[in-house]
C-alpha cells in the first residue's frame, strides 16, 4: 500500500494558494507557518490516512487534511466573521459532488471529497484574539497499481 496523504496536501495547497481572499487581500497559504507570516492566513497539514478497504486487487484508503483559517485582531476587537468568509471560499473549491483531485498520474483514484466538519475557536492572548475555522476534510482514495 502507497501513502498519498502528501499528494493530497499538495492537491489542496494548490487549489487554495492564491484563490481566497479577504477584504480584497489575498490570503498565505502554508504547510509551515514561518515565523515571518503574517494574519490571516491559512495553514494545512495531513491527520490521518486510514485503510477503510483491502483485498487482493486494491487498497482504499480515507485521508484527512486539516485546513484552518487563522486570524488576529486587537484585544476585544474583531470576530469570526473573516474566518467565516474565508471557509465559505474555500468549501466551495475543495467539497464538489462532480470534480475530485486527480492523481491518476502518482496511480491514485480520488473518489471522494467530504466536509467532516468545521470547527470554529476564539483564543485569547495579552495582546490579541485569534480567531480559528478549522475544516476536517476527507478524500477516499484508490490504489490503482
Amino acid at each position: 500500500m502507497k501513502e498519498p496523504s502528501y499528494l493530497i496536501r499538495k492537491k489542496v495547497y494548490d487549489a487554495l494558494d492564491g484563490n481566497i481572499t479577504l477584504n480584497s487581500a489575498t490570503l498565505s497559504v502554508y504547510n509551515v507557518v514561518p515565523s515571518s507570516g503574517s494574519y490571516p492566513y491559512i495553514y494545512i497539514y495531513s491527520i490521518s490516512n486510514d485503510n477503510t478497504e483491502s483485498n487482493k486487487s486494491k487498497y482504499i484508503s480515507s485521508i484527512t487534511t486539516r485546513i484552518e483559517v487563522i486570524t488576529a485582531f486587537d484585544t476585544n476587537t474583531g470576530g469570526q466573521l473573516d474566518c467565516n468568509l474565508a471557509m465559505n471560499q474555500i468549501t466551495q473549491l475543495l467539497v464538489s459532488q462532480s470534480s475530485y483531485f486527480d492523481l491518476s498520474s502518482d496511480n491514485f483514484n480520488v473518489y471522494g471529497a467530504r466536509n467532516n466538519g468545521i470547527t470554529y475557536i476564539t483564543e485569547d492572548t495579552d495582546t490579541q484574539t485569534l480567531y480559528r475555522a478549522i475544516l476536517s476534510f476527507e478524500s477516499t482514495v484508490e490504489q490503482t497499481s
